[in-house]
């Protein structure tokens, strides 16, 4: 699981959370690993483009009002 949470003046003000949902072993591979966000929506992401493209992404999904 990752998570994600940008603070302003020591305030959280955006979280996101996602979970991978393949085996383990899966992970190693050079597919891109599927992962549902706390949101409902669905993120792919290479494992070797790394956590903070992850990260990137997770963000990417918070729509401000």
């Amino acid at each position: 699981m990752i998570s994600v949470t940008i603070f302003i003046n020591n305030v959280p003000v955006a979280t996101r959370t996602a979970r991978c949902i393949v085996e383990a072993d899966e992970y190693i591979t050079d597919k891109k690993l599927m992962y549902n966000v706390d949101d409902g929506s669905v993120i792919l992401h290479k494992p070797k483009d790394g956590a903070i493209k992850l990260a990137k992404k997770m963000l990417d999904t918070i729509h401000e009002v």
